[in-house]
């Protein structure tokens, strides 16, 4: 009895602070803050392919210009999913790549009836509003946390209000401290809630199709 009861409390400290000792959880973070520059960049550049062939299609210099953006979507595609292999060690399928055909029309055709074109270029615009979301709200937690944490050592330098608590003496401080160390428990546990869901969402849309298998 005593031993299951021994077993049962480690395994509630393992959920509560096991985030904090797995490497795992620092790898979702990185992940997570990295997809805020790269979704910008792919924002960037697929708008711009995407409104200059476009606009450029009346005088078939467009086409091209397309056929280039929606190859980048294979092969940006591609990349991510080996840094969400990698990195949030998620298992993700190689895709079967576009059937070889003759002339540039049938080529651009090809891309724009398979479905993992569009698949990719959605995951990769999606990505920008999702790093902005996810970089926003991790930097506020772990700012918030770490100065409620350090909030012992840096209240009689820096003026430290909390709605309408302002923090004078060192009890004020070691218990908002406390209240920090919880909220940077939570904040790694939000790490790797967020890791799991886009880890999902990245198999669904860069993981070959079930029903066709591409």
């Amino acid at each position: 009895m005593s031993q299951t009861a021994d077993t049962a409390d480690r395994d509630i400290l393992d959920l509560i602070f096991g985030p904090a000792t797995d490497t795992q959880t620092y790898l979702n973070l990185l992940y997570l803050l990295l997809a805020f520059p790269l979704g910008i960049a792919y924002f960037i550049f697929l708008t711009f392919g995407l409104s200059l062939g476009a606009g450029l299609l009346v005088i078939f210099i467009g086409v091209p210009i397309l056929l280039a953006v929606f190859a980048a979507c294979w092969g940006l595609g591609a990349f991510e999913r080996q840094i969400t292999r990698g990195m949030l060690h998620v298992n993700i399928p190689a895709v079967p790549g576009l059937p070889a055909v003759p002339g540039l029309w049938l080529k651009l055709k090809a891309m724009f009836t398979n479905s993992r074109t569009w698949k990719s270029l959605a995951y990769l615009m999606i990505k920008f509003p999702f790093g902005i979301a996810s970089f926003v709200l991790l930097v506020t937690a772990f700012s918030l946390s770490l100065s409620l944490v350090l909030a012992p050592l840096i209240y009689p330098t820096v003026s430290m209000n909390f709605f309408f608590w302002r923090v004078e003496t060192k009890d004020e401080a070691a218990v908002w401290c406390l209240v920090g160390v919880v909220l940077l428990i939570l904040s790694l546990h939000l790490v790797n809630a967020l890791a799991m869901m886009w880890g999902r969402f990245a198999q669904f849309m860069l993981g070959p199709d079930p029903q066709i298998g591409q």
